[in-house]
């Protein structure tokens, strides 16, 4: 519905800024928006241009292996597999208490920079303003700005953890 939304919305005429989360506009699903999804802005905790050494090297290992720009899905699949083989390498996954006390001081290299867990086991992570563009013949996001810098989740205070 959305895809189906953003194309009618484009016909329509109406010249009201679309903005919206960064998943409805993610990799996977610009080719089938096409380009009534230009110019639209989103926020995401990563983006394929998000400048890093980690997440270089992941767009461009993605690329060469899929022949395609990663997605959301693809960079936060990529960043549990990375955290949870740090972690097993700090403590059996066999002990549930030391894995998880791993889990939480990994220390594992994320896509999306700097990356902690706050006192609730959210991330604390910043959030990016990105615009969908076309490079090329492709579809893509592009960062345009920083939202929310170190973002823990609004409820950290209220939890027992």
């Amino acid at each position: 519905m959305g895809i189906a939304f953003m194309k009618q919305y484009a016909q329509s005429g109406v010249e009201i800024p679309v903005t919206g989360p960064g998943f409805s506009f993610d990799q996977d699903v610009l080719g089938a928006i096409g380009d009534a999804a230009i110019g639209v802005k989103n926020t995401a905790q990563w983006s394929p241009d998000l400048d890093n050494e980690a997440n270089k090297k992941f767009v461009e290992t993605f690329k060469a292996e899929y022949d395609r720009i990663p997605s959301l899905y693809a960079s936060q699949g990529f960043d549990t597999a990375n955290l949870i083989l740090a972690a097993a390498a700090k403590a059996s996954v066999k002990n549930k208490d030391a894995f998880r006390a791993a889990l939480k001081d990994s220390g594992f290299i994320s896509t999306r920079g700097d990356f902690e867990f706050g006192a609730n086991n959210h991330p604390i992570q910043d959030i990016y303003v990105r615009e969908v563009v076309k490079d090329g013949d492709t579809l893509t996001n592009k960062i345009i700005g920083t939202s929310l810098e170190n973002h823990q989740d609004a409820y950290v205070g209220e939890c027992k953890m």
